[in-house]
């Protein structure tokens, strides 16, 4: 009779599920979404030139420091109106004076063969869109067209 007591097993258990198809269809599944898994591309890369030569080579060249070309456009909240100047330059009056001083800069680049030079814009987060397209469409007239935008320094 020992062999036809319950024990519980069958009250524990009262649907027999095969574990084994199971685990092979999750583990399907996992191989599947790994396959299909695709990384996302980075969408700011940074491009960086290092110098080719040895260090001696570099201090033999001829050292000429060169001014970023940099409009700084800053908010006066009391006169209610865009400050702009050429790096540290003092602020121009107008947009003939601005573009003087940015082609004065561009002309020592191009003088020193270096035509891929670059203007920055750099406003501060009060100044209206406007007087940055404004600036841009300055530069557009001017055949400058490596325009970029730095942040607050």
């Amino acid at each position: 009779m020992a062999g036809s007591q319950n024990i519980g097993e069958s009250s524990d258990n009262p649907v027999a599920i095969n574990v084994t198809a199971m685990v092979d269809v999750i583990f399907c599944l996992c191989i599947f979404f790994m396959c299909s898994f695709h990384f996302k591309q980075l969408e700011g890369k940074i491009e960086s030139w290092l110098p080719r030569g040895s260090a001696a080579s570099l201090k033999s060249a001829e050292k000429v420091l060169l001014e970023d070309i940099r409009v700084v456009l800053q908010w006066d909240s009391e006169n209610g109106a865009t400050v702009r100047r050429v790096g540290n330059r003092p602020p121009a009056s107008g947009d003939r004076e601005l573009i003087q001083i940015v082609l004065s800069m561009a002309a020592d680049y191009k003088n020193l063969n270096r035509p891929d030079f670059s203007v920055q814009i750099q406003a501060s987060r009060e100044v209206p869109w406007q007087d940055v397209v404004h600036i841009m469409d300055l530069l557009k007239k001017e055949n400058i067209e490596k325009i970029e935008f730095t942040a607050e320094s």
